[in-house]
């Protein structure tokens, strides 16, 4: 299905933004996106089960793809995620304010390995993180739903004042009812540190699709104008990066989900490599 009234809104911000070389916008194909899916992992440095689970939706994501299944792993495991300071030290924490409140905005934790797929509530439980044992059952499921809404995102990021600019589009193809809200963070991918990884701290460890900032608010801004089929709400965010962070493995993801309480559900989600 096409959405030609986008045309001339991705025509008109290729102009805008074209004076700056770092990131020149290119023209998406402005086909109905396919589904993609968002795992929200709880983890931390002293969880020595965690990289168990991080290791199986690495594999995960190589059968249906990185950039169909979207990870993000949010370093708030109470008790779990302070970083070592000796034998030996971490390099990096993790933890910051908005990856408590995103950690406590999806739900109580029963134990680790856990994550949120989709903020989908399964039946019978209490929780949207579930354990790793669901994880593969619940994200096929997932991959067969249609909420009926496409993103298209692009972004600038200028190398000099690390300032990164991110420009989203929602395109519904059916009207959306209720209260639906837009999240924006920032990931980062392959940093080497510390990690307690079964009975070992590893100091050599690869941590994979960090949190590293939230753009938006962490339970997501509520989006204002209807979402009715054939609409188109754009939204825009700037963001200078932390000296810390590496661009060359950060990340942008962007997902809508309901805004009710108990249902977060996540209808759609992007995601797109800063370089």
């Amino acid at each position: 299905m096409k959405y030609n009234l986008l045309i001339g809104t991705f025509l008109t911000a290729s102009l805008f933004w074209s004076g700056c070389k770092e990131k020149p916008l290119e023209i998406p194909d402005l086909q109905t996106g396919a589904r993609k899916v968002l795992v929200e992992e709880l983890t931390g440095v002293r969880c020595q089960n965690c990289p168990d689970g991080t290791r199986d939706l690495v594999g995960l994501q190589e059968t249906y793809g990185a950039e169909n299944l979207i990870v993000v792993s949010i370093h708030a495991a109470i008790g779990f995620s302070a970083p070592y300071t000796s034998n030996p030290a971490n390099l990096y924490d993790f933890r910051f304010e908005g990856a408590n409140q995103l950690s406590d905005y999806i739900g109580i934790a029963e134990g680790y390995p856990t994550a949120s797929i989709n903020r989908q509530l399964l039946p019978g439980r209490t929780s949207l993180f579930v354990p790793r044992s669901v994880w593969p059952a619940t994200i096929a499921d997932e991959f067969t739903q249609d909420f009926g809404l496409d993103m298209f995102m692009s972004h600038v990021y200028e190398e000099s004042s690390r300032k990164l600019d991110i420009k989203l589009n929602l395109a519904p193809s059916i009207t959306l009812a209720g209260e639906k809200r837009l999240t924006v963070m920032i990931t980062q991918d392959s940093i080497v540190d510390v990690q307690l990884d079964g009975s070992t701290r590893n100091a050599n460890y690869v941590h994979r699709h960090v949190l590293r900032g939230v753009v938006s608010k962490a339970d997501g801004d509520i989006i204002t104008e209807p979402l009715n089929a054939g609409a188109l709400v754009s939204r825009s965010y700037s963001i200078t990066l932390d000296p810390a962070w590496d661009p060359k493995h950060c990340s942008v993801i962007a997902f809508v989900s309901n805004g009710g309480t108990p249902d977060k559900e996540v209808l759609q989600v992007t995601e797109q490599h800063l370089e």
